[in-house]
């Protein structure tokens, strides 16, 4: 059975200090290695997907069989890279929404208040104050834009 489940975290790659030390690139060096180890771990599993970061939280979902998506959010469990991971939602799906993406990644900054307006998120993104289907919702808004395989210095 298809299974989309939805997650947030806190970050521990140290980004709060990176950028205001000025190693954003190291924070940067991290997300490319946890991208690149998710889409080939994630594409063994047939899990597909998006990630959202703001530098605080990770937002995620995970589509899939629930056994490879329950083993993912397990090994992200254990992920010290993580912190209070929660799960925010977790259902059967009639389709995957993220069909194309072992993992799609978009990386929001804070000139994104349009789009955090659109979803009824506010100012800053907290996923504390969100709905799964708001993380849903705001990731397929992304994703018509384009997410990212990768991340830009």
């Amino acid at each position: 059975m298809l299974t989309r489940l939805v997650y947030h975290s806190e970050n521990h790659l140290g980004a709060k200090g990176a950028i205001a030390s000025g190693t954003k690139v190291a924070m940067i060096d991290d997300l490319n290695a946890i991208l690149a180890a998710s889409q080939r771990n994630n594409e063994k599993a047939g899990v597909t997907g998006a990630l959202i970061f703001d530098t605080v939280w990770f937002i995620q979902i995970l589509e899939g069989e629930r056994e490879a998506v329950s083993a993912v959010l397990r090994r992200i469990m254990a992920d010290e890279r993580h912190d209070e991971v929660t799960v925010m939602d977790c259902r059967p799906a009639e389709a995957r929404l993220f069909g194309n993406w072992w993992m799609g990644f978009a990386m929001l900054r804070g000139d994104d208040g349009a789009l955090f307006a659109r979803h009824g998120i506010g100012t800053r993104l907290d996923p504390r104050r969100m709905s799964g289907d708001q993380a849903v919702a705001l990731a397929v808004d992304l994703a018509a834009s384009g997410l990212g395989r990768k991340v830009a210095a």
